[in-house]
């Protein structure tokens, strides 16, 4: 569906005719993932007839080598500015603006914000053009594609812009870069063209917004609201390179710390303790803050530096990546930390507010209500990949005698999942199969209420900002499927177990009717109690029932907007005598164990069969690598 289509070879639909090849977005992952690759695609369309096809090879194995580099200096360097709505009609690069119906073939829009005048969002839509960059002589000799109205701000060859530029360039090595390409790739804008990423189909949710797209990572849109927000208290917003590009959050200057200096509310930012090495201790800077010095050995003299680390959340876990770029002890001469580990350390450090608000005892209940507040991140955290990046918090009380009375969220091991849930067991074989022959519960797990399930109200799945009652708390968002009750339903209209239905939550559901091109869910339930929660990105809906397929609905509802407290107050009855001791830490984890487990099962199988050359794309080594991180902890005693 993601991959270039060949009209003679294409999947097609039974009904229609046709192709789902191409149809939710030819190139849709390369272009963000190897972007280097759409200048001269290497890609070749996908063959829907054979399953020995060398087309089906992971892209790795497709790619060449330069665009198996990602996103590296070349690409960003090389961009010239936002697409422009109209750029494929003229046969030039768009990204993917659209996903086309294979049941009546109807092109539906995933860039809402091209018909408000904001172009160039989601959907790789950055316009990459290295002819801008060349000297005349290096146009004249070989530098075509050069399209001067592809985006507004290029020189155009032969102007005098162009002529005096190359004058003043030593040897005429390349152009300075118009000053509106400049502002672009200094904007959020340049970031949410890739950091906006939408799916084909129509979300069941977002249909009633009129949305025909399903948001699988909203970054820039959360961004916006931030944005937006800001400006309404008369504040001017931090740009995305404001924080991943700069010295925020801090750099580490010599000196032990301070007592205290990583304290704030009774709550230790463990955190920040741990980002800096050795003789050195950490100083916050605000978003924005740049330093100066020289850029290069041969500069003029000093400017503003803008450093390329990213900073951000995620560790690679994959064993090509070179060690010592995580775990780099040391910091830059702007005291910066090399390591990837220790940045990440000191952003997750500064992105929360964690607090234990004033717990006390009413009459046999304790009511400890804990707050998170983003207040770092100028997005929803988790951000990008939220439906699997956990946040949660781990949560310990005892009594008088240390006997612990309750804890939840607890896990002993990096590899050992959540107990909200457990998974009895997740299908990643193929050989069950429809009479359509479509296999069935691939990527689909039999999943069982854990001894942490959420019993929070309202329901943080419907958004919200101040719930009560016990279990796990998790930022974490999630994938929704069109379900229908086969067992019971309630007074309320929630689907209950009826006979023999009580092993997994699957169990009392079959498979509803989903509409891709509306967004429709028909079933016997209504509402959000249509929807049924499962967890993986492309699954069934357990590990013996349903076709795989994306999710029919995508949550961003439980994670954390910025500046908006959200207060879980825990009601739990006392047992044992006072006083009581209370702990809470707050936990980062990347992905979910099980999610590893799987992919690392599924790659193995496909090595097996001969269809990966280069081996498992994922194994469980990923596991040793995986970390749970400790953000900040706090502790109080209830009489």
């Amino acid at each position: 569906v993601l991959r270039r289509v060949d009209t003679r070879t294409a999947c097609r639909d039974r009904d229609s005719g046709l192709p789902i090849t191409g149809a939710g977005g030819e190139h849709w992952c390369v272009n963000c993932h190897s972007p280097g690759d759409n200048l001269g695609t290497s890609v070749p369309p996908w063959d829907g007839r054979s399953l020995t096809s060398a087309t089906r090879q992971p892209l790795k194995d497709l790619l060449p080598a330069s665009a198996m580099e990602g996103i590296s200096c070349a690409f960003c360097h090389q961009v010239a500015g936002a697409v422009r709505p109209g750029n494929q009609a003229r046969g030039l690069y768009e990204g993917n603006p659209s996903w086309t119906s294979f049941v009546d073939g109807r092109r539906f829009s995933m860039r809402p914000e091209d018909s408000r005048g904001r172009f160039g969002i989601a959907n790789s839509a950055y316009f990459l053009d290295p002819s801008i960059f060349l000297s005349l002589a290096g146009r004249s000799a070989g530098g075509g594609g050069f399209e001067p109205s592809a985006f507004p701000g290029a020189p155009t060859p032969g102007s005098a812009q162009v002529a005096r530029a190359t004058e003043e360039l030593l040897g005429g090595a390349h152009l300075p870069i118009p000053e509106e390409t400049k502002s672009y790739i200094q904007s959020s804008e340049f970031c949410g063209a890739c950091h906006d990423v939408r799916l084909f189909g129509t979300d069941v949710l977002g249909a009633r917004i009129g949305e025909h797209f399903k948001r699988l990572r909203n970054a820039y849109s959360e961004w916006v609201a931030y944005s937006n927000a800001e400006r309404a208290k008369g504040k001017e917003p931090a740009s995305c390179q404001d924080c991943h590009m700069s010295t925020f959050p801090g750099v580490c200057v010599p000196g032990e710390p301070k007592p205290g200096a990583a304290e704030a509310g009774g709550t230790t930012y463990t955190a920040l303790l741990r980002g800096c090495p050795p003789g050195s201790h950490f100083e916050a800077r605000e978003p924005g803050a740049f330093p100066g010095g020289h850029a290069a050995v041969n500069s003029g003299g000093s400017d503003r530096v803008t450093p390329h680390y990213f900073s951000g959340v995620d560790v690679p876990l994959g064993g090509d990546f070179e060690a010592h770029l995580v775990n780099e002890d040391h910091i830059d001469g702007f005291g910066i930390p090399l390591g990837a580990r220790a940045r990440r350390d000191l952003l997750l450090g500064k992105t929360f507010r964690f607090e234990l608000r004033s717990p006390a005892r009413s009459g046999s209940r304790l009511l400890i209500p804990v707050e998170i507040e983003n207040v770092g991140g100028g997005h929803r955290v988790p951000a990008g990949f939220s439906q699997e990046r956990e946040f949660w918090v781990h949560l310990r009380v005892t009594d008088a005698s240390g006997r612990v009375v309750y804890e939840v969220g607890r896990v002993d091991r990096p590899d050992e999942d959540l107990h909200d849930k457990e998974f009895l067991r997740v299908n990643v074989r193929d050989d069950l199969r429809d009479g359509r022959g479509r296999p069935l519960g691939v990527f689909g797990a039999d999943v069982a209420d854990g001894r942490d399930v959420p019993r929070w109200f309202p329901d943080p799945r419907l958004g919200g900002t101040d719930f009560r009652g016990s279990g796990l708390i998790n930022l974490q968002n999630g994938f929704l499927r069109c379900v229908v009750c086969i067992g019971r339903i309630d007074e309320r209209g929630e689907c209950q177990p009826g006979p023999g239905q009580s092993a997994t939550r699957a169990l009392r559901f079959t498979d509803g009717d989903y509409d891709l091109d509306t967004g429709e869910c028909r079933s016997n339930l209504s509402g959000e109690n249509a929807l049924f929660e499962t967890y993986f990105p492309i699954g069934s809906l357990d590990a013996s029932r349903g076709v795989a397929k994306g999710p029919d609905a995508i949550i961003d509802r439980r994670s954390a907007p910025h500046g908006v407290p959200l207060r879980y107050t825990y009601d739990l009855p006392t047992s044992g005598a006072g006083p009581f001791h209370v702990e809470a830490e707050l936990l980062f984890r990347a992905f979910p164990p099980f999610l590893i487990k799987a992919f690392a099962a599924y790659e193995e199988q496909m090595s097996r069969r001969g269809q990966r050359p280069s081996g498992p794309l994922v194994t469980e080594e990923a596991l040793e690598r995986l970390e749970i991180v400790q953000i900040a902890k706090v502790e109080v005693d209830l009489p």
